[in-house]
């Protein structure tokens, strides 16, 4: 294989010289990048078409604290910067409208979070506290944009100030065997998102996070080129999310649609999946459709959360429509109620739950936050609440108890639902519909 040495190029890699400039000349140089063993400190690298990085076991490639090493915010018309969220637009790898290109090798990338973020955040009242974000702080540490034939494989990404690997209105991508580690306390510190991307796979990947793991996004409002997010497929990945969701299906104005997560295990997370068409009033929400969760264990404190309106009592409901969600071969241990809440205005239909078993622990019900103050976390005195939804099946679905459970006084409970059907389930408790 030719590659282009980057200490060929003038790079030292002993972790305080700068290299971005010798990086970024054996990018431009085109091919392939390899780093030997050592410390890489960088700025900016932006990736070109036919090229990439090739990090061998032994290199770190550590983003720079200093904010001046970095593209600006406006640094192409994509970019966005979520300032509600306090963060810039900066990004340690970043790859606009390129093709053909690659991130391999069994090295790692590092976004140096305990640089940017030391102060601990006492005023969200965490225990222990989150840190302090920092409006500079670099936003996604990986961004591909509008780029196609993109391949990631056998690194290490950790330590992120904000979302770890972000492609937007990507095709054809292959994501495989890497490995995410964060800082639990760090706020948006994702693992991976794909938003409005079409073609992915990720597979055998271990991602640890405090926020999200992995989310499928339908934000095309950026984008040059407007389409849905589609046909993503997920497989044999370990997933863990301490503050927040190991799978996140959501967010934007578009459409989320023909996706598969098979062979998935969750552990030591808040919710396993999140399906939420709307977070705030400010959005139209997505339409979400053809998702198929099978084949996974899982141990959250929520099973599911699948909702139009992730806030209740919003004065204009959601219109969107959540439809056509299988779930098969599920099994695990739960403390929190698994709601599927749609709202008067919109629709939640024809979803299907086969062969599932959950074994619920906990005291049924509770407020938003828990005793630590993590957000959430309510929860009422049914396993599964049901509102507002059309023609869902329950086979084969089985719901028991263990020894600390207490409060839980019906398994299912259904509200302003239209066809409900159960088929040879097994329940502990009886179900209250009306």
């Amino acid at each position: 294989m030719m590659y282009n040495d980057v200490k060929e190029f003038g790079a030292v890699g002993d972790g305080v010289t700068k290299d971005t400039q010798a990086i970024q000349a054996a990018l431009d140089a085109g091919g392939l990048v390899f780093f030997p063993p050592g410390t890489y400190l960088s700025g900016t690298l932006h990736l070109r078409s036919g090229g990439g990085l090739l990090l061998s076991p032994g290199a770190t490639l550590l983003a720079s604290p200093d904010p001046e090493d970095y593209n600006k915010d406006d640094f192409c018309p994509q970019n966005r910067v979520f300032q509600t969220e306090i963060v810039s637009g900066r990004h340690l790898i970043a790859a606009v409208e390129v093709k053909d290109i690659a991130i391999c090798g069994g090295g790692r990338i590092c976004g140096n979070d305990s640089a940017w973020l030391t102060e601990p955040d006492h005023t969200l009242g965490v225990t222990p506290p989150f840190l302090k974000r920092r409006p500079d702080r670099p936003g996604q540490m990986l961004f591909f944009c509008e780029c196609s034939n993109i391949t990631i494989h056998d690194v290490e990404l950790t330590g992120a100030t904000y979302w770890h690997c972000f492609l937007h209105g990507c095709e054809n991508v292959g994501i495989h065997g890497i490995r995410i580690h964060s800082n639990p306390r760090v706020i948006n510190n994702d693992g991976i998102d794909i938003d409005c991307c079409r073609q992915v796979t990720i597979s055998d990947c271990i991602i640890e996070t405090g926020d999200d793991c992995i989310t499928l996004r339908g934000n095309s409002e950026p984008l040059k080129t407007m389409h849905a997010c589609e046909y993503v497929t997920v497989s044999n990945c370990i997933l863990s999310s301490y503050f927040a969701n190991a799978i996140r299906v959501g967010v934007g104005g578009g459409e989320i649609r023909h996706c598969c997560f098979n062979g998935i295990s969750i552990f030591r997370t808040r919710t396993a999946i999140c399906l939420v068409s709307r977070y705030s009033s400010v959005s139209r929400g997505v339409d979400i459709s053809d998702i198929d969760f099978c084949n996974m264990q899982l141990h959250a404190k929520r099973p599911f959360n699948i909702k139009l309106d992730n806030a209740e009592d919003e004065p204009s409901p959601c219109r969107r429509t959540i439809r056509d969600i299988r779930f098969s071969n599920v099994s695990g241990t739960a403390q929190l109620t698994g709601f599927i809440s749609g709202t008067t205005e919109g629709k939640i239909e024809r979803l299907r739950f086969q062969n599932i078993s959950l074994i619920y622990g906990g005291c049924g019900t509770r407020p938003d936050r828990d005793e630590n103050g993590h957000w959430g976390c309510r929860s009422t005195c049914n396993a599964i609440e049901l509102t507002h939804t059309s023609d869902i099946v329950f086979s084969d679905v089985s719901i028991n108890y263990d020894e600390t459970a207490s409060g839980w006084k019906h398994d299912i409970s259904a509200r302003n639902c239209n066809v409900l059907t159960f088929n040879r389930c097994h329940f502990s408790n009886e179900t209250d519909e009306q």
